[in-house]
Protein backbone atom coordinates (compact mmCIF):
# COMPACT_ATOMS: atom_id res chain seq x y z
CA UNK A 1 0.00 0.00 0.00
CA UNK A 2 1.12 3.01 -1.02
CA UNK A 3 0.50 7.18 0.38
CA UNK A 4 1.43 10.31 -1.00
CA UNK A 5 2.36 13.15 1.10
CA UNK A 6 1.79 15.97 -0.80
CA UNK A 7 1.31 20.04 0.13
CA UNK A 8 2.38 23.49 -0.86
CA UNK A 9 5.93 24.57 -0.75
CA UNK A 10 6.66 25.55 2.94
CA UNK A 11 3.63 23.34 4.64
CA UNK A 12 6.14 20.81 6.33
CA UNK A 13 5.71 17.97 4.33
CA UNK A 14 8.84 16.90 3.76
CA UNK A 15 10.02 17.40 7.24
CA UNK A 16 7.02 14.97 7.83
CA UNK A 17 8.27 12.72 5.44
CA UNK A 18 12.02 12.70 7.10
CA UNK A 19 10.37 11.78 10.74
CA UNK A 20 8.95 9.16 8.56
CA UNK A 21 11.94 8.01 7.00
CA UNK A 22 14.30 8.87 10.56
CA UNK A 23 11.61 6.35 12.58
CA UNK A 24 13.08 3.44 14.11
CA UNK A 25 9.98 1.74 12.49
CA UNK A 26 11.31 1.88 8.92
CA UNK A 27 12.79 -0.46 6.85
CA UNK A 28 16.29 -0.57 5.57
CA UNK A 29 15.11 -2.74 2.74
CA UNK A 30 11.93 -0.27 2.08
CA UNK A 31 13.68 3.15 1.54
CA UNK A 32 14.64 4.60 -1.19
CA UNK A 33 14.90 8.28 -2.20
CA UNK A 34 11.30 9.81 -1.49
CA UNK A 35 10.28 7.01 -0.34
CA UNK A 36 10.04 4.90 3.24
CA UNK A 37 8.63 1.31 4.37
CA UNK A 38 6.48 2.30 7.99
CA UNK A 39 5.34 -0.54 10.25
CA UNK A 40 1.43 0.09 10.73
CA UNK A 41 0.96 0.52 14.39
CA UNK A 42 -1.72 -2.34 15.92
CA UNK A 43 -2.08 -2.81 19.74
CA UNK A 44 -3.75 -6.41 18.99
CA UNK A 45 -0.19 -6.83 17.22
CA UNK A 46 1.04 -5.87 20.29
CA UNK A 47 -0.95 -7.82 22.59
CA UNK A 48 -1.03 -11.55 21.13
CA UNK A 49 2.67 -10.85 21.11
CA UNK A 50 1.92 -10.98 25.08
CA UNK A 51 0.42 -13.89 24.95
CA UNK A 52 2.03 -15.78 22.45
CA UNK A 53 5.55 -14.74 23.59
CA UNK A 54 6.94 -15.32 19.60
CA UNK A 55 10.24 -15.69 17.78
CA UNK A 56 8.74 -13.43 15.38
CA UNK A 57 6.41 -9.93 15.12
CA UNK A 58 4.92 -8.76 11.79
CA UNK A 59 3.51 -5.71 11.16
CA UNK A 60 1.52 -4.48 7.82
CA UNK A 61 3.60 -2.31 5.90
CA UNK A 62 3.23 0.73 4.09
CA UNK A 63 5.27 3.04 1.42
CA UNK A 64 4.90 6.80 1.84
CA UNK A 65 5.84 8.84 -0.69
CA UNK A 66 7.64 12.48 -0.65
CA UNK A 67 5.36 13.96 -3.64
CA UNK A 68 7.68 16.39 -5.12
CA UNK A 69 5.90 19.39 -6.10
CA UNK A 70 8.21 21.39 -7.39
CA UNK A 71 8.49 25.08 -6.69
CA UNK A 72 5.99 26.83 -8.27
CA UNK A 73 3.56 24.57 -9.49
CA UNK A 74 1.85 22.04 -6.94
CA UNK A 75 0.03 19.73 -9.45
CA UNK A 76 2.78 19.50 -12.21
CA UNK A 77 2.70 16.57 -14.67
CA UNK A 78 5.44 14.69 -12.74
CA UNK A 79 3.54 15.44 -9.56
CA UNK A 80 0.32 14.02 -10.84
CA UNK A 81 2.07 11.19 -12.23
CA UNK A 82 3.25 10.33 -8.93
CA UNK A 83 -0.24 10.94 -6.96
CA UNK A 84 -1.71 8.60 -9.60
CA UNK A 85 0.55 5.84 -8.53
CA UNK A 86 -0.52 5.47 -4.52
CA UNK A 87 -3.91 4.23 -2.84
CA UNK A 88 -3.72 7.08 -0.47
CA UNK A 89 -3.19 11.02 -0.21
CA UNK A 90 -2.29 12.66 2.52
CA UNK A 91 -2.75 16.54 1.97
CA UNK A 92 -0.37 18.80 4.39
CA UNK A 93 -1.06 21.91 5.36
CA UNK A 94 0.73 24.76 7.36
CA UNK A 95 -0.89 26.06 10.76
CA UNK A 96 2.70 26.94 11.97
CA UNK A 97 5.16 30.38 11.52
CA UNK A 98 8.79 30.50 12.37
CA UNK A 99 11.85 32.52 11.84
CA UNK A 100 12.50 30.28 8.47
CA UNK A 101 8.86 30.39 7.22
CA UNK A 102 7.21 33.61 8.50
CA UNK A 103 3.37 34.13 8.39
CA UNK A 104 2.07 35.87 4.95
CA UNK A 105 0.47 39.36 5.17
CA UNK A 106 -2.59 37.89 5.10
CA UNK A 107 -2.10 35.21 7.90
CA UNK A 108 -2.43 31.83 8.19
CA UNK A 109 -5.66 29.72 6.74
CA UNK A 110 -5.17 26.30 6.83
CA UNK A 111 -8.61 25.64 6.07
CA UNK A 112 -8.33 27.65 2.66
CA UNK A 113 -5.81 25.92 2.19
CA UNK A 114 -6.92 22.41 1.67
CA UNK A 115 -9.62 23.47 -0.31
CA UNK A 116 -7.46 25.08 -2.54
CA UNK A 117 -5.39 21.33 -2.90
CA UNK A 118 -8.93 19.95 -3.28
CA UNK A 119 -9.94 22.24 -5.67
CA UNK A 120 -6.99 21.74 -7.61
CA UNK A 121 -7.11 18.23 -7.67
CA UNK A 122 -10.77 17.98 -8.67
CA UNK A 123 -9.78 20.71 -11.21
CA UNK A 124 -6.73 18.27 -12.87
CA UNK A 125 -9.38 14.91 -12.63
CA UNK A 126 -12.26 17.63 -14.97
CA UNK A 127 -9.36 17.72 -17.23
CA UNK A 128 -8.49 14.08 -17.61
CA UNK A 129 -12.28 13.49 -18.23
CA UNK A 130 -13.10 15.81 -20.77
CA UNK A 131 -10.08 14.98 -22.30
CA UNK A 132 -11.41 11.12 -22.41
CA UNK A 133 -14.86 12.43 -23.57
CA UNK A 134 -14.08 14.23 -26.28
CA UNK A 135 -11.56 11.15 -27.79
CA UNK A 136 -14.62 9.24 -27.30
CA UNK A 137 -17.07 11.47 -29.47
CA UNK A 138 -14.42 11.33 -32.56
CA UNK A 139 -14.60 7.20 -32.05
CA UNK A 140 -18.50 7.71 -31.71
CA UNK A 141 -18.28 5.39 -28.48
CA UNK A 142 -21.51 5.40 -26.23
CA UNK A 143 -21.06 2.42 -23.37
CA UNK A 144 -20.71 2.51 -20.12
CA UNK A 145 -17.62 4.41 -19.53
CA UNK A 146 -18.88 7.07 -21.77
CA UNK A 147 -22.15 7.58 -18.92
CA UNK A 148 -19.47 7.33 -16.33
CA UNK A 149 -17.81 10.17 -17.11
CA UNK A 150 -20.18 12.27 -17.67
CA UNK A 151 -21.36 11.45 -13.98
CA UNK A 152 -17.88 12.60 -12.90
CA UNK A 153 -18.10 15.35 -14.96
CA UNK A 154 -20.95 16.59 -13.20
CA UNK A 155 -19.66 16.26 -9.80
CA UNK A 156 -16.75 17.72 -10.67
CA UNK A 157 -18.80 21.07 -11.92
CA UNK A 158 -19.86 20.72 -8.56
CA UNK A 159 -15.98 20.77 -7.30
CA UNK A 160 -17.18 17.37 -5.56
CA UNK A 161 -14.12 14.87 -5.70
CA UNK A 162 -14.69 11.20 -6.87
CA UNK A 163 -14.11 9.52 -3.64
CA UNK A 164 -17.33 11.60 -2.64
CA UNK A 165 -19.77 10.27 -5.28
CA UNK A 166 -21.61 7.01 -5.03
CA UNK A 167 -20.56 4.51 -7.85
CA UNK A 168 -21.73 1.48 -8.50
CA UNK A 169 -19.25 -1.24 -9.15
CA UNK A 170 -19.64 -1.18 -12.53
CA UNK A 171 -19.17 2.43 -12.96
CA UNK A 172 -15.95 2.22 -10.56
CA UNK A 173 -14.79 -0.35 -12.81
CA UNK A 174 -14.82 1.64 -16.07
CA UNK A 175 -13.40 4.46 -14.63
CA UNK A 176 -10.52 2.98 -12.98
CA UNK A 177 -8.47 3.09 -16.57
CA UNK A 178 -8.54 6.97 -16.45
CA UNK A 179 -6.84 7.25 -12.54
CA UNK A 180 -9.00 9.86 -10.94
CA UNK A 181 -6.89 11.24 -8.07
CA UNK A 182 -10.42 12.13 -6.17
CA UNK A 183 -10.93 9.30 -6.24
CA UNK A 184 -8.32 8.33 -3.52
CA UNK A 185 -8.61 8.11 0.47
CA UNK A 186 -7.39 11.49 1.72
CA UNK A 187 -6.57 12.55 4.97
CA UNK A 188 -5.83 15.93 6.20
CA UNK A 189 -2.19 16.83 8.00
CA UNK A 190 -2.69 19.65 10.10
CA UNK A 191 1.22 20.42 10.73
CA UNK A 192 1.14 23.07 13.58
CA UNK A 193 3.97 24.67 15.46
CA UNK A 194 5.66 23.52 18.37
CA UNK A 195 3.71 23.89 22.02
CA UNK A 196 0.28 23.85 20.63
CA UNK A 197 -1.53 21.60 21.64
CA UNK A 198 -3.38 18.85 19.86
CA UNK A 199 -7.11 20.43 19.87
CA UNK A 200 -5.92 23.72 19.89
CA UNK A 201 -6.25 26.93 17.28
CA UNK A 202 -8.01 26.56 13.80
CA UNK A 203 -11.63 25.04 15.12
CA UNK A 204 -12.49 25.55 11.07
CA UNK A 205 -10.10 22.90 9.92
CA UNK A 206 -11.81 20.36 11.91
CA UNK A 207 -15.04 21.55 10.12
CA UNK A 208 -13.74 21.57 7.07
CA UNK A 209 -12.35 17.96 6.77
CA UNK A 210 -15.71 17.21 8.39
CA UNK A 211 -17.32 18.72 5.54
CA UNK A 212 -14.98 16.83 2.80
CA UNK A 213 -16.07 13.41 4.84
CA UNK A 214 -11.67 13.09 5.32
CA UNK A 215 -10.11 11.87 8.24
CA UNK A 216 -7.78 15.01 10.12
CA UNK A 217 -4.78 14.45 11.99
CA UNK A 218 -3.30 17.84 13.82
CA UNK A 219 0.47 17.21 14.33
CA UNK A 220 4.20 19.27 14.72
CA UNK A 221 6.32 17.61 11.88
CA UNK A 222 9.25 19.49 13.69
CA UNK A 223 8.76 17.70 16.61
CA UNK A 224 7.75 14.27 15.43
CA UNK A 225 11.15 14.61 13.36
CA UNK A 226 13.13 15.12 16.91
CA UNK A 227 11.00 12.19 18.34
CA UNK A 228 11.92 10.15 15.27
CA UNK A 229 15.66 10.75 15.80
CA UNK A 230 15.39 8.85 19.56
CA UNK A 231 15.73 5.52 20.17
CA UNK A 232 12.83 3.40 20.68
CA UNK A 233 12.78 2.98 24.62
CA UNK A 234 13.88 6.78 24.52
CA UNK A 235 10.63 7.77 22.20
CA UNK A 236 8.97 5.75 24.54
CA UNK A 237 10.13 7.34 27.59
CA UNK A 238 9.16 10.54 26.13
CA UNK A 239 5.60 9.94 25.05
CA UNK A 240 4.99 8.68 28.30
CA UNK A 241 6.21 11.34 30.46
CA UNK A 242 3.82 13.57 27.99
CA UNK A 243 1.28 11.53 28.67
CA UNK A 244 0.82 10.50 25.72
CA UNK A 245 -0.10 6.88 24.04
CA UNK A 246 0.81 7.09 20.18
CA UNK A 247 2.72 9.79 18.57
CA UNK A 248 1.16 11.57 16.03
CA UNK A 249 3.29 9.78 13.46
CA UNK A 250 2.20 6.00 14.44
CA UNK A 251 -1.33 7.93 14.38
CA UNK A 252 -1.20 9.03 11.04
CA UNK A 253 0.23 5.81 9.91
CA UNK A 254 -3.09 4.02 11.46
CA UNK A 255 -4.99 6.69 9.98
CA UNK A 256 -3.74 6.26 6.51
CA UNK A 257 -4.39 2.37 6.85
CA UNK A 258 -7.73 2.89 8.23
CA UNK A 259 -8.59 5.08 5.18
CA UNK A 260 -7.80 2.79 2.11
CA UNK A 261 -10.50 -0.32 1.66
CA UNK A 262 -8.42 -3.13 3.50
CA UNK A 263 -8.91 -4.56 6.46
CA UNK A 264 -6.15 -6.43 8.98
CA UNK A 265 -6.91 -9.94 9.97
CA UNK A 266 -3.35 -12.21 12.27
CA UNK A 267 -2.19 -15.41 12.54
CA UNK A 268 -0.71 -16.40 15.89
CA UNK A 269 1.97 -19.01 17.08
CA UNK A 270 4.72 -19.61 19.02
CA UNK A 271 7.10 -19.27 15.64
CA UNK A 272 5.18 -15.60 14.94
CA UNK A 273 2.31 -13.32 15.30
CA UNK A 274 1.37 -11.31 12.13
CA UNK A 275 -0.72 -9.03 10.72
CA UNK A 276 -1.91 -9.30 6.77
CA UNK A 277 -4.19 -6.98 4.99
CA UNK A 278 -7.03 -7.80 2.48
CA UNK A 279 -9.46 -5.72 0.46
CA UNK A 280 -12.94 -5.07 2.26
CA UNK A 281 -14.93 -7.77 1.44
CA UNK A 282 -12.60 -10.97 1.23
CA UNK A 283 -13.73 -14.42 2.10
CA UNK A 284 -11.75 -17.31 4.02
CA UNK A 285 -9.77 -18.86 0.77
CA UNK A 286 -8.20 -14.88 -0.33
CA UNK A 287 -7.58 -14.35 2.97
CA UNK A 288 -5.85 -17.72 3.19
CA UNK A 289 -4.00 -16.88 0.22
CA UNK A 290 -2.62 -14.31 1.03
CA UNK A 291 -0.47 -16.23 3.71
CA UNK A 292 0.49 -19.10 1.20
CA UNK A 293 -1.66 -19.84 -2.03
CA UNK A 294 -1.06 -23.14 -1.33
CA UNK A 295 -3.60 -22.44 1.54
CA UNK A 296 -6.19 -20.69 -1.11
CA UNK A 297 -6.36 -23.82 -3.31
CA UNK A 298 -6.86 -26.15 -0.78
CA UNK A 299 -8.92 -24.71 1.38
CA UNK A 300 -11.32 -26.70 3.56
CA UNK A 301 -12.31 -24.43 6.80
CA UNK A 302 -10.78 -21.64 8.74
CA UNK A 303 -10.75 -21.77 12.21
CA UNK A 304 -11.66 -18.14 13.08
CA UNK A 305 -11.74 -15.94 16.84
CA UNK A 306 -11.62 -12.00 17.51
CA UNK A 307 -8.98 -11.19 18.75
CA UNK A 308 -11.48 -9.10 21.52
CA UNK A 309 -12.35 -12.73 22.33
CA UNK A 310 -8.97 -14.23 22.55
CA UNK A 311 -8.05 -11.32 24.70
CA UNK A 312 -10.90 -11.81 27.27
CA UNK A 313 -10.15 -15.21 27.34
CA UNK A 314 -6.11 -14.91 27.60
CA UNK A 315 -5.44 -17.88 25.51
CA UNK A 316 -6.38 -20.13 22.76
CA UNK A 317 -6.99 -23.10 24.58
CA UNK A 318 -9.60 -20.96 27.54
CA UNK A 319 -11.44 -19.76 24.12
CA UNK A 320 -11.74 -23.28 22.96
CA UNK A 321 -13.73 -24.28 25.88
CA UNK A 322 -15.50 -21.16 26.18
CA UNK A 323 -16.55 -21.35 22.22
CA UNK A 324 -15.46 -18.95 21.33
CA UNK A 325 -13.76 -20.40 18.24
CA UNK A 326 -15.48 -21.14 15.21
CA UNK A 327 -15.19 -23.39 11.74
CA UNK A 328 -15.94 -21.14 8.98
CA UNK A 329 -16.52 -22.51 5.28
CA UNK A 330 -15.27 -20.39 1.74
CA UNK A 331 -17.96 -18.25 1.44
CA UNK A 332 -16.98 -16.50 5.06
CA UNK A 333 -16.14 -12.76 4.94
CA UNK A 334 -13.40 -12.12 6.75
CA UNK A 335 -13.50 -9.14 9.40
CA UNK A 336 -11.44 -6.68 11.00
CA UNK A 337 -9.34 -7.90 13.65
CA UNK A 338 -9.98 -11.41 13.15
CA UNK A 339 -7.25 -14.50 14.04
CA UNK A 340 -7.50 -16.97 11.27
CA UNK A 341 -6.20 -20.58 11.27
CA UNK A 342 -6.42 -22.32 7.92
CA UNK A 343 -6.97 -26.36 7.34
CA UNK A 344 -6.20 -27.29 3.68
CA UNK A 345 -5.02 -29.69 2.23
CA UNK A 346 -3.09 -30.21 -1.52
Amino acid sequence: MDVGIFGNTGSGKSTLFRSLSGAASVSAQGKSAGVCAIKVPDERVDRMAEIFRPKKVTYISMAFHDIDAGETDLLSPQALTQLRDVEVLAAVVRAFADDYHPAPPGGLDPAAEFRELSSAIVLSDYLVAQKRIERMTKEAKRDAEWTALHKAIAAFEREIPLRNVDLSVEEERVLSGSRFVSRLPTLLVLNVGEGVGAGEMYPDVTEEAEKAKVPLVRLCAKVEEEIAQLSPAEQADFLKEMGIARSARDQLVRGAFEATRYISFLTVGEDEVRAWNVREGSTAPTAAGKVHSDMEKGFIRAEVISSDDLLRCGSMAKAKTEGKLRLEGKEYIVKDGEIVHVRFNV
